[in-house]
């Protein structure tokens, strides 16, 4: 994945489709000769560092016009990557892109691999792994919030707290690994009292760096929720209530659904998945039964389900079994008690005998009474008050907090070798394995196949 840094490669950086500006981006050490052999400027002269210049896209084989364009040279290490980079803006049509990519690669250039230009951005030690992470986090941001969190990755704050803890390790594992290499009278042993505080500072330290990390992996990630219930019950009509617009056919005829529908949906911040589903029930019809079916598995996917009943008419058996299914499916729930706008016909203390200890909030979803009121109690649900009040956790990756989890393990082991009253090189083990971890999140430690994994999700062209 490092691969050859001493060629050049280049790549489409902008998205494939009808836009204003497509940009071409070139880097490494033949980008503004190989750039030049694309592209005409109209004065004739070469470009300046960091100054835009006017001029015309060719063929570099044999010289023909494709486009009118700018180009612009970033002289290293002041650039991305830290290379020469050069970035041609054309007009940000398919054929226009393309045929400006075909004349730099034909000049010379090697088509970029998956997130090649923010890999050498890392190996030129213009970024560190985490940092390098938020850069994909930040060009796949759904929400402001979700880019809020990769801009504060992508401004060092994770880093900067990694590289403070496991700097503290390295200090006490060197005076461990004194302490075991020289005898007592060249180097007095750290007393044990002293060496448990620090350990114990240490974890206290990855504690509070963890904190808040399940909200933190939930912005990156999203929230997955399935709308559950019989048919007819409104399930489509919530669907179009949270999303505020009319994306659901919603009809008096039940079964309408049978296929699970996916939107997306911003809730306060919250990146979310909603997945409206076939409503649930016995039948004969081959069409409604694979949709019945693949609700489901819809429930069994959920981070959060919601259980739509018809609070207008009683409760009936296939509703009875739809509870039991999301009972059975142990996911976390709040029950909806819509149409609210008709006469009560089944009472609060009847459901919750049904799913006991779960939410309910009563809704209209067609005049969208009550949904504003379900999305607090869905934010509410999954812990996210503090997201949407504006607090940013340090960690929202997956893989970060679990090397610090494992990194805390280490600590504790250390701090148990100490507890124990066992000789240092038991205490090192410990500080080993913490500094490793900790060198994984922002690169010091991170391995070949570990690169691979990251960078091969990047798009082409960061």
């Amino acid at each position: 994945m490092t691969g050859d840094m001493s060629d050049t490669i280049a790549a489409i950086s902008t998205a494939l489709g009808p836009a204003g500006i497509g940009v071409i981006r070139i880097s490494g050490p033949d980008a503004l000769q190989i750039g030049l052999r694309a592209f005409r400027t109209n004065s004739g002269r070469l470009p300046q560092n960091r100054v835009a210049t006017l001029g015309r896209l060719v063929d570099s084989e044999d010289g023909s016009h494709i486009d009118e364009a700018m180009i612009t040279y970033m002289r290293g290490p002041h650039s991305y990557t830290r290379e020469d980079v050069v970035e041609v803006s054309c007009h940000g049509g398919l054929a226009a892109v393309r045929s400006a990519l075909r004349s730099i690669v034909n000049a010379g250039a090697r088509q970029a691999r998956p997130g090649e230009f923010t890999l050498r951005a890392f190996l030129s030690g213009r970024i560190d792994l985490a940092q390098a992470e938020a850069v994909a986090d930040a060009v796949s941001a759904p929400t402001d919030l979700t880019l809020k969190a990769a801009e504060k990755q992508l401004q060092g704050a994770l880093s900067n707290e990694v590289r403070e803890i496991r700097s503290k390790c390295l200090d006490l594992l060197a005076q461990m690994e004194a302490e075991i290499d020289f005898t007592e009278d060249d180097v007095p042993p750290l007393p044990r009292r002293a060496l448990h505080s620090q350990l114990l500072d240490i974890k206290r330290a990855i504690d509070s760096s963890i904190e808040g990390a399940s909200e933190g992996i939930l912005l990156r990630h999203g929230l997955r929720l399935a709308i559950v219930g019989t048919p007819n019950v409104g399930k489509s009509s919530l669907l179009n209530a949270l999303l505020r617009t009319d994306r659901a056919i919603v009809t008096e005829l039940p079964g309408t659904t049978r296929d699970v529908l996916e939107e997306s949906l911003n809730l306060d911040g919250v990146p979310v998945v909603v997945v409206d589903t076939a409503g649930i029930r016995g039948t004969t019809d081959a069409a409604e039964a694979e949709g019945v079916e693949r609700s489901k598995r819809a429930l069994g996917e959920a981070d959060l389900v919601l259980l739509v009943l018809d609070a207008s008419r009683p409760l009936s058996r296939p509703d009875e079994d739809v509870a039991r299914l999301v009972r059975n499916s142990r996911r976390p729930a709040l029950i909806v008690m819509n149409k609210d706008d008709l006469p009560a016909q089944v009472t609060a203390a009847r459901v919750a005998d049904l799913l006991p200890d779960v939410g309910m909030v009563h809704t209209c979803a067609l005049e969208h009474r009550g949904v504003e009121s379900l999305r607090r109690a869905i934010i509410r649900e999954i812990g996210a008050g503090s997201l949407t009040a504006g607090e940013i956790p340090l960690v929202s990756n997956e893989r970060h907090r679990e090397a610090l989890v494992r990194a805390r393990e280490h600590v504790r082991s250390s701090l148990e070798a100490v507890d124990d009253s066992l000789p240092s090189d038991f205490v090192s083990i410990g500080l080993h394995g913490a500094i490793t971890e900790l060198g994984l999140i922002t690169g010091e430690d991170a391995t070949e196949d570990l690169l691979e994994t990251i960078f091969s999700k990047f798009c082409i062209g960061k």
